[in-house]
């Protein structure tokens, strides 16, 4: 998740300022639903504490594979502790930007250990990621990273795709 580098899991938002001015180029989805994902987003800083060991930005180039040996987690420069279901939840849109269909991944957190014990954690945490990249990718481009912006644009994309699902 480029961008995301959670200074402590309760630096994410978005939605609250979009809401105050919401622009032009909004997503009718996120349009229709903001006042509800702001309020999502409101409830994330007292869900963002957890005990567990949390990676704070997995996506595909922080996970080598080796064929005998399995998957590692690489650039960990953004652990810190939270619940347990974010690394997982943080995922679920990612799938979808690796072509998975949002209502496989949708199905997927229903049933995975880590998002399935704390639904409305996972929810609240991807309304929170999904208006921290909505958000973000309305920021000019920071130097060195010229295509941070396009990515946090199809992230936030992707995450509405699941927040569909979660919050129907």
């Amino acid at each position: 998740m480029p961008g995301v580098y959670l200074d402590g899991l309760t630096a994410l938002h978005g939605w609250d300022e979009l809401l105050v001015d919401p622009p032009a180029d909004l997503a009718p989805a996120a349009r229709a639903h903001l006042p509800q994902l702001a309020e999502l987003e409101a409830e994330w800083s007292a869900l963002a504490h957890g005990n567990c060991i949390v990676h704070g930005d997995l996506r595909a180039d922080n996970m080598v594979r080796d064929h005998h040996l399995g998957v590692t987690f690489v650039d960990w420069a953004h652990a810190t502790t939270g619940p347990a279901c974010i690394d997982a939840a943080s995922l679920a849109p990612q799938l979808i930007l690796a072509g998975h269909a949002p209502a496989d991944v949708a199905g997927l957190l229903r049933d995975h250990p880590a998002t399935a014990s704390s639904p409305e954690t996972t929810t609240v945490f991807l309304a929170a990621l999904t208006g921290h990249w909505h958000g973000n990718a309305r920021q000019p481009a920071p130097p060195g990273a010229p295509g941070l912006r396009a990515y946090q644009h199809r992230a936030a994309a992707a995450g509405l795709a699941i927040l569909g699902y979660r919050m129907s």
